[in-house]
């Protein structure tokens, strides 16, 4: 295993045990504020207001609701690996689902159809329009609507675990023990569990790597215009809108305004997000440097 495969792993490991632990790690219950405090010292009472900077009362400061920030960071990491992960599996899934589809169906490339208007639109302006109308105080609820969010990303930027799925298949297709199976009399889903499917496995889980990238960079983008994993609430008078679920991409877009004052309100999830981001970047990486590696010595 090579450095980046287990530096990525490890820490993919270590975030997972610490979504799956939060109550254990963070030093206040779910949901705990304290927006104004007090103490009592030599010099007389002193009171202090939320939002406070990092002290070790709180570790990375307080938010203007008085909610400890790596209480909350704690609390929403697992929305955040949840639907990278599970929108990354489906996307791989169903892309290679119908790559291999393709492939054994012999279809060739599809013909030119001309200009398409919608070619030119960037996938994530659909998957905003199609989940803005329901995560804003939705009805359904944030584990409902958790995975409504996720099949949502999962049917867009299909295509190129499609070709290179598909290519892969043709190319085993047309193997010398393939068509051996066939002239034997083999049926396809034989051929399919036993010629196709094991051969696929180091390509799939590569494709899984480079989708964790892009669907966290994607969630990291929804965040940003509020439409928040989970639910975004809104209140009235005044209008504030705040992540139901603590998701930590999402944090970045509620914290955002905080970039001239109070930094560490921004720093903070900020922060969680590149590691989480390097996390993934580093296993994807190293996936293909292992991958090129054992074509090289396939090759020799």
């Amino acid at each position: 295993m090579n450095p980046k495969l287990a530096f990525g792993a490890a820490l993919l490991l270590a975030l997972s045990i610490v979504a799956l632990l939060p109550q254990g790690l963070a030093p206040y219950p779910r949901g705990y504020s304290d927006p104004i405090r007090f103490e009592e010292t030599a010099q007389g009472t002193m009171w202090y207001y939320a939002p406070e900077a990092p002290s070790p009362i709180f570790p990375l400061g307080s938010d203007h609701y008085g909610y400890d920030l790596l209480t909350v960071l704690l609390w929403g990491l697992r929305w955040t690996l949840a639907c990278v992960s599970l929108t990354a599996a489906m996307k791989t899934l169903l892309g290679a689902a119908i790559g291999i589809s393709r492939a054994l169906s012999k279809a060739g490339p599809k013909k030119d159809r001309g200009f398409s208007p919608l070619a030119g639109i960037p996938s994530f302006v659909f998957v905003f329009f199609l989940i803005y109308p329901v995560t804003i105080n939705s009805p359904l609820g944030s584990l409902r609507l958790f995975f409504y969010q996720c099949a949502v990303m999962t049917v867009f930027d299909l295509g190129g675990i499609i070709a290179s799925t598909a290519a892969k298949t043709s190319e085993l297709m047309g193997s010398s023990f393939v068509e051996s199976a066939i002239s034997s009399g083999a049926k396809r889903p034989w051929i399919l569990r036993y010629h196709i499917l094991p051969f696929l496995g180091e390509e799939l889980l590569e494709s899984f790597a480079d989708q964790t990238v892009a669907v966290l960079q994607l969630v990291g983008r929804l965040g940003i215009f509020s439409l928040f994993i989970g639910g975004t609430t809104r209140t009235y008078d005044p209008v504030i809108l705040t992540s139901t679920t603590g998701e930590i991409a999402g944090l970045i877009g509620l914290y955002r305004a905080r970039l001239l004052m109070n930094r560490w309100m921004l720093f903070a999830p900020l922060s969680a997000y590149l590691v989480i981001l390097a996390a993934f970047r580093s296993f994807s990486s190293g996936l293909r440097q292992r991958e090129r590696k054992q074509r090289r010595v396939r090759a020799a």
